[in-house]
């Protein structure tokens, strides 16, 4: 026996749906043996029997009706950016709006995030609201989801139980930490020539290549006064690139050459050492970007400025080490999209030489690359 029912939704989020279901069927055919023994052998004590046990039937029907109008969950989550380290936590709160009691609800809840657990029960008072704070350390970077999640309660006597299902579903994207010292130096890469003269800086550089006139986004201290002086009209200057040109970070993604398993893999090493390098280049103000061709390839172009460093963390987070292509065809890959004159740090746990060659072999309008070899810590293999 199943009754569906629509809860209250909020706009923009899918509706919740109530489920009243008959858990003891045993005292139901008691009750029709009862009625059939007053029709057949008419007695004080069938009727008396038949009374209670109908009686206490529909009062959980009653209470189990009630709750599935009145009970209702909510879940927020605190902090929308975590790393591995950090404490993931969220807000839960049941309210009851029922005239009766929920002596036990229940939180069933299908996230997937690694060492974090909702499971609990709680009770809540008839017009009451409980509220408590959920939370866990953040163990794998990746990306998760936080439900969809359900609550599930009864009636004091457990004839019927009613469940309370949540649909709404949250993505959670856990970022591998920074580490700020890092015994590794950036390579400087050149931007110079037409790739340098070409562009402008969308920050203050050393180098001021000319004047322009103002727009209300410029901030003040780029205004040029002699110029705006000399021409009675507000200028500001515009700037050149750093000589240093881009850095690109390659990841070996190859799934053969990997070694270890968890944080102590080979994997977790290269996306740690690249989140890093990307957060030490960005602080430089360098343009960083960042390729690792696994199954699914995560490709994000050099750019700068603190969305680049989350759309790098975001690419690492998601970076899996089960791809096919090796070092020299990721080379290539990258001499694709990287411009000229740009440095590559190669992270890789791939000690054998059988790449170098390639880098030698590309066409003459590919990207001036440095190529860096940065081999993560060793591991034994699994």
């Amino acid at each position: 026996m199943a009754i569906n029912q629509p809860c209250g939704t909020i706009a923009g989020m899918k509706r919740p749906s109530t489920h009243i279901h008959l858990q003891l069927k045993f005292p139901l055919l008691v009750l029709a043996g009862l009625l059939a023994a007053a029709f057949v052998l008419p007695d004080r004590v069938w009727n008396t029997m038949l009374a209670g046990l109908g009686g206490m039937y529909l009062a959980a029907w009653l209470w189990a009706r009630a709750l599935a109008k009145g009970l209702h969950g909510s879940r927020q989550l605190r902090f929308g950016w975590v790393s591995v380290g950090d404490r993931l936590e969220e807000n839960f709160s049941l309210r009851n709006e029922s005239w009766l009691p929920a002596l036990w609800v229940e939180i069933l809840d299908e996230s997937n995030v690694p060492g974090y657990r909702t499971a609990v029960i709680r009770s809540v008072a008839a017009g009451g609201t409980d509220q408590w704070r959920n939370a866990a350390i953040c163990e794998r970077r990746g990306q998760f989801h936080l439900g969809p999640w359900a609550i599930r309660s009864s009636d004091p006597f457990g004839l019927f139980s009613l469940t309370i299902e949540y649909p709404v579903v949250d993505e959670v994207i856990i970022h591998p930490p920074i580490y700020g010292r890092l015994p590794i130096p950036l390579p400087a890469g050149q931007s110079n020539g037409r790739v340098r003269a070409s562009q402008r800086a969308p920050q203050a550089t050393l180098n001021a290549a000319s004047v322009r006139p103002y727009h209300a986004t410029d901030p003040q201290r780029w205004i040029h006064w002699p110029s705006t002086a000399r021409r009675d009209e507000l200028f500001v200057r515009e700037f050149d690139l750093d000589a240093a040109g881009d850095i690109w970070l390659l990841l070996d993604m190859q799934a053969e050459v990997q070694l270890g398993q968890g944080i102590e893999s080979t994997e977790e090493q290269a996306v740690l050492m690249a989140a890093s390098l990307a957060a030490r280049a960005l602080r430089q103000n360098r343009a960083v970007g960042l390729a690792g061709y696994g199954r699914i390839p995560q490709v994000v172009s050099a750019g700068r400025g603190q969305g680049q460093r989350w759309r790098i963390l975001r690419a690492l987070a998601l970076a899996q080490a089960d791809g096919d292509s090796n070092l020299s065809v990721s080379l290539r890959d990258l001499g694709q999209v990287a411009r000229r004159g740009a440095a590559a740090v190669i992270i890789t746990p791939n000690t054998s030489a059988a790449w170098l060659p390639q880098s030698g072999e590309e066409p003459g309008d590919a990207p001036c690359v440095e190529y860096y070899l940065t081999s993560p810590r060793e591991v034994a293999p699994a």
